[in-house]
C-alpha cells in the first residue's frame, strides 16, 4: 500500500505532543493495517472523509474473526479513535461519531519469580555474564525498572551516599516523572559500573557495541546468558514484576508499590495480591505439618 499522507500528517502531530517513539510507531502501524484493510474492503482510498460507523463496526469484526487477542483488537480500535479525534479537530471529517465498545479481556496474572528462583538466577548471571550483565539483573530486580526506563537512564538521574541513594525518572517522551529509591544492592550495582567516575555526567549508564543499549540488546542479553531451564526465558519484564510481588510480600502498602512501579491506576498493583501457584503450595503443606 502507498504511504497515506493523512496518517503522515497525524504522526507528526503525535510528535509535537511529546509521545515516546514506541507509542508513535504503535500508532502508525495501528493506522497503516486499518487502512489496507479498508481500502480492501471497500474499494476507496483511505481517507477520513470516507470512514463511516460502519466501518467500524466492521473492521472489528475482522478483527476478531481473524483470531487477533482482545489486547490487540483494543489498541488497534483506540488507535484509530484518536485518529478521528485528530480529524475531526482538524475538520477532515464532517461528524463524530463513537466507536464500537472494546472486546472484554481476562486479566492475565504477571509472572514473577520466587525467592529461591531468584537467588537462583542471580547465581547463575554472576557466574555466567560480564560486570554489566549482573548489574543490569540487579538493579531491574531492585528498582522495578521499565527495561525502556533503564536504557534511557543517564549518570545525572543518579545520586548515591553512602547509606542512601535514589535515581529519577525523567519526564518526556511518554515517561512520568518519579523517584525511585535505591537499596543497598543497587547501590553497590552502580557502584560497580564506576559510579565515582561518572557521577552527574549526562552520558547513558548502559552501552552496547553500537551505542546505547536497547531494551532489545537487554533481552538478547538475558537470552545469550542461557538461564537454567527451570527458570525458563527470563525477561525484563517478569523481573520488574518480581519487584513489586517481594514488595506487597514484605507488606508494603499498594499504595507505595504503586507509586515506586510508576503505577497510574491502582488496580494494575493489586494484581499483585492474587497468590501464585507457589503461594497456594505453601498454604496446603503447612496444614500437613499440623501435628
Amino acid at each position: 500500500m502507498a504511504k497515506n499522507t493523512q496518517i503522515e500528517a497525524y504522526i507528526t502531530y503525535q510528535k509535537s505532543t511529546d509521545k515516546s517513539p514506541l507509542t508513535l510507531e504503535s500508532y502508525q502501524s495501528d493506522l497503516l493495517q486499518f487502512a489496507t484493510w479498508f481500502e480492501s474492503a471497500n474499494k476507496v482510498d483511505m481517507k477520513l472523509a470516507n470512514i463511516t460507523p460502519t466501518d467500524a463496526r466492521q473492521y472489528k469484526k475482522y478483527l476478531i474473526n481473524s483470531g487477533f487477542k482482545a489486547q490487540t483488537i483494543n489498541r488497534r480500535l483506540l488507535s484509530l479513535k484518536y485518529f478521528l479525534e485528530w480529524g475531526w479537530l482538524t475538520k477532515k471529517i464532517k461528524y463524530r461519531f463513537p466507536l464500537p465498545k472494546t472486546v472484554k479481556q481476562s486479566q492475565s496474572m504477571p509472572k514473577w519469580l520466587n525467592r529461591n528462583q531468584q537467588n537462583q538466577l542471580l547465581r547463575h548471571v554472576e557466574q555466567n555474564g560480564c560486570k554489566r550483565d549482573v548489574a543490569i539483573v540487579k538493579i531491574l530486580l531492585n528498582t522495578g525498572l521499565r527495561v525502556s526506563e533503564l536504557c534511557n537512564l543517564k549518570w545525572s538521574h543518579i545520586v548515591l551516599s553512602e547509606r542512601k541513594g535514589q535515581l529519577t525518572i525523567n519526564a518526556g517522551k511518554g515517561c512520568k516523572y518519579r523517584e525511585v529509591p535505591l537499596n543497598k544492592e543497587a547501590r553497590f550495582a552502580f557502584l560497580t559500573l564506576d559510579y565515582a567516575l561518572h557521577a552527574g555526567s549526562d552520558a547513558f549508564v548502559f552501552n552496547g557495541q553500537r551505542g546505547v543499549l536497547s531494551p532489545r540488546g537487554i533481552q538478547l542479553m538475558l537470552k545469550r546468558l542461557r538461564t537454567p531451564e527451570e527458570l525458563g526465558m527470563i525477561s525484563p519484564h517478569q523481573l520488574r514484576h518480581t519487584f513489586c510481588k517481594n514488595l506487597v510480600d514484605a507488606g508494603i502498602s499498594l499504595e507505595k508499590v504503586a507509586s515506586l512501579a510508576g503505577h497510574e491506576r491502582l488496580d494494575t498493583t493489586k494484581l499483585y495480591c492474587q497468590p501464585s501457584f507457589s503461594d497456594l503450595s505453601e498454604a496446603v503443606e503447612q496444614i500437613g505439618e499440623l501435628d
